[in-house]
């Protein structure tokens, strides 16, 4: 016997792959789903990495046809929602561990993260001696693979193939002279050996099924489906005269894996895969001869910083509220939410004096949810277990935090990874502790005159426990000022708080007199919105140019002129 024929005494034959693979085919998701990925046959085992922002996925799996394209058996058909974590690895079967080459290979998700599997679509068993005509190849289950059907001539008799029920293998197929097709292999077991010499299918991951073992007579021609359990192999002896022949039998399916959801299982008709009305169906897949498909979909939430307007924070003030904005359409299970503060940019969790380690979660027409975080070692990140997002729709969150008092100025902002995915928060641009200007009205300098106290005025707009600071005031070039007179030179800088409370400080001249520099001043405005002045004494020289000039004042990192100085 031949591949494909009983015209002829029985030979063993090469193992062949009568089966064809389905052409890469776009499509679109179907709603509310927004992405999809197709997986066709490769010979192995893929990974898929679920996506940023993925908490959900649709999966929806064909096993494999099994070879005879008239009278192998349909695949089974396998779909359910599968909840994941962002980032984890879902290993893709498609259409492996069938009964020695041609019979139809289970496909289904197998959970890296949990060491199970999640979902199996049974391949369908094979038959391609095609001058058996009543020889048949059972379709894929469901809960049960479909047995494989017999054919005989000249009298020889024998069982058929049986399906895979649930976890248990089909047995293989017999003859009155004791001969067989091998056993599918139960759940997370290989395909038993034929006598004869056809191997079993082999499990391509732990806890899946293989197929069973081609019968004697013809190996390679009728191998088990693969599954959830494997089909029992089918089994082929043939003289001239005398013939038997049984189909192998189909795997059965399997939805129950950890956290898969809406779980159902279609069996194959005939030659024809199940689920072939599904939407996502694309033509041959599963069909008797042709190869199975696993075909993923989900949708993403995004992640956007939470609009303006920017969040101001006073170095050492009050906390701010940064945040992003989250949208979707569907509903996602609980994520994990991180808060990362920015490198070197002396920001804190809570304010200077509280610390707060909440996120608060906000939709329209809920109450805000708050979340208590777990702070890094180093107080940079903030670590939220088990978000409920408040999705579908539109949501907020935000975290409080605060500048100290050595924040850089300006833009910067906190990242947010949201079940992986990442935001910046909204934009946080950092301000002065303090703010210096100009200390009052002009004051007029005749030249060679009486000193004057040019000075300027600071203001708290909000922070707390300004440190002391560096004070600089430095003349005009080509100005011929001085600091005091020339017979009594003056270096003290005086501070004058809002109850006309004055402390004078001395300072160090520079040595070219053009700089008085003073340290540890304390500025004398220890509540928001309240105001200090501070002068100088100063002198015009006899040679001084008539005009408008002034002193600059330099406090911390802070520069502004003084009052006007008018020489006449």
């Amino acid at each position: 016997m031949t591949q494909g024929t009983l015209s002829a005494a029985p030979q063993p034959a090469a193992a062949v792959e009568p089966r064809t693979a389905v052409a890469e085919t776009a499509s679109a998701p179907v709603a509310p789903c927004t992405h999809i990925r197709r997986f066709n046959h490769s010979g192995g085992v893929e990974n898929f990495t679920v996506p940023p922002g993925v908490t959900t996925i649709n999966a929806r799996c064909w096993g494999g046809g099994g070879g005879g394209a008239t009278q192998g058996g349909g695949g089974g058909f396998a779909t359910g929602n599968i909840a994941v974590v962002p980032g984890e690895i879902l290993r893709v079967v498609v259409d492996l561990g069938g009964g020695n080459s041609s019979g139809g290979g289970m496909s289904g998700l197998y959970s890296q993260r949990l060491g199970q599997p999640l979902l199996i679509a049974a391949g369908g068993g094979a038959c391609i001696v095609t001058d058996a005509p009543d020889a048949r190849g059972g379709a894929g289950g469901g809960v049960s693979g479909s047995d494989g059907r017999t054919y005989s001539r000249g009298g020889p008799t024998g069982t058929a193939a049986r399906g895979a029920s649930g976890s248990t293998g089909g047995s293989g197929a017999t003859s009155a002279t004791g001969n067989r097709g091998g056993h599918g292999g139960n759940t997370g077991q290989n395909g038993g050996p034929a006598s004869g010499g056809g191997s079993g299918g082999q499990i391509p991951i732990p806890g899946m099924g293989g197929g069973g073992g081609t019968g004697n007579g013809n190996p390679g021609s009728l191998g088990g489906g693969a599954g959830y359990a494997g089909g029992g192999g089918g089994f082929a002896y043939a003289s001239s005269e005398r013939a038997f022949v049984s189909g192998a039998g189909g795997g059965s399916s399997f939805v129950n894996g950890p956290g898969v959801t809406e779980g159902s299982t279609l069996p194959g008709q005939g030659t024809q895969a199940g689920g072939k009305d599904d939407p996502v169906y694309q033509s041959p897949v599963g069909d008797a001869g042709n190869h199975g498909q696993v075909v993923l979909q989900w949708t993403e939430y995004t992640v956007t910083p939470g609009g303006p307007p920017d969040v101001e924070l006073t170095r050492g003030g009050p906390a701010g509220y940064p945040g992003v904005r989250v949208e979707s359409d569907a509903a996602f299970h609980p994520v994990s939410v991180t808060v990362a503060l920015p490198a070197d940019h002396d920001l804190l969790f809570g304010s200077q004096t509280l610390a707060d380690h909440q996120l608060t979660v906000h939709s329209a027409g809920q109450e805000p949810t708050p979340y208590m975080g777990e702070l890094s070692p180093d107080g940079s990140t903030l670590v939220f277990s088990d978000v409920d997002l408040q999705l579908p729709g539109r949501t907020v969150m935000w975290v409080s935090v605060s500048a100290d008092h050595g924040a850089p100025l300006g833009a910067t902002g906190l990242t947010f990874t949201i079940g992986g995915k990442p935001s910046p928060s909204t934009t946080i641009v950092v301000t002065p502790a303090f703010t210096a200007s100009p200390g009052g009205s002009p004051v007029t300098a005749e030249r060679g005159g009486s000193p004057r106290y040019p000075g300027v005025e600071v203001r708290n707009p909000g922070s707390q426990d300004i440190p002391l600071q560096t004070v600089t005031v430095a003349l005009p070039a080509d100005a011929a000022l001085r600091f005091g007179t020339p017979a009594n030179p003056d270096h003290q800088l005086t501070v004058m708080d809002a109850g006309a409370n004055t402390i004078a400080y001395d300072g160090t001249v520079g040595e070219d007199g053009q700089a008085l520099a003073f340290t540890d001043i304390d500025l004398a405005i220890p509540d928001n919105g309240s105001r200090a002045v501070m002068w100088v004494c100063v002198s015009a020289d006899d040679d001084a140019p008539v005009g408008n000039t002034h002193v600059d004042f330099t406090i911390g990192d802070r520069t502004s002129p003084s009052t006007a100085i008018e020489i006449i």
